[in-house]
């Protein structure tokens, strides 16, 4: 009886521990979210944030970027294979409506939903998809 209470206490232990260490997949999402800070990102939202988003689901991330183009105001979302203008729906008739079309079209496919906003830029995407593609969209974010 003795060696049955003890053999439980081990195995009890062995899965306490077992626990505490991180699986592979929290150990990517920790390498892309700790480069993400590295390149300038805010990871995270408020509820407030989230609720603006369309294509938000708890598998997706919303990082953050200083907004440092022209643009205030927009919201991207993606429509099958495109991101589309979801408001405000006036800008279609701007002058600059083609170019920044042409820009976001640009962004790489990723990219689920974009809004633009006074000081930063709100990106809903897969982090699981890694840092190279983080990356891209980092990049192709600067150039609108």
């Amino acid at each position: 009886m003795e060696l049955l209470i003890s053999l439980f206490t081990i195995l009890f232990l062995i899965g306490a521990i077992s626990f505490l260490r991180p699986s592979k997949k929290m150990k990517a999402l920790s390498a892309v979210r700790m480069s993400a800070s590295k390149e300038g990102f805010k990871i995270g939202s408020t509820n407030e944030l989230r609720k603006k988003f369309k294509n938000w689901t708890p598998q997706v991330a919303i990082y953050q970027i200083k907004n440092t183009s022209d643009h205030k105001n927009l919201h991207y979302l993606r429509i099958k294979n495109e991101l589309k203008l979801y408001e405000p729906i006036s800008f279609k008739y701007e002058n600059q409506f083609q170019i920044v079309e042409e820009k976001i079209s640009k962004l790489p496919s990723s990219v689920l939903e974009i809004i633009f906003y006074q000081s930063n830029i709100a990106i809903v995407w897969n982090e699981m998809l890694g840092i190279e593609e983080l990356l891209k969209i980092k990049n192709a974010v600067l150039e609108l």
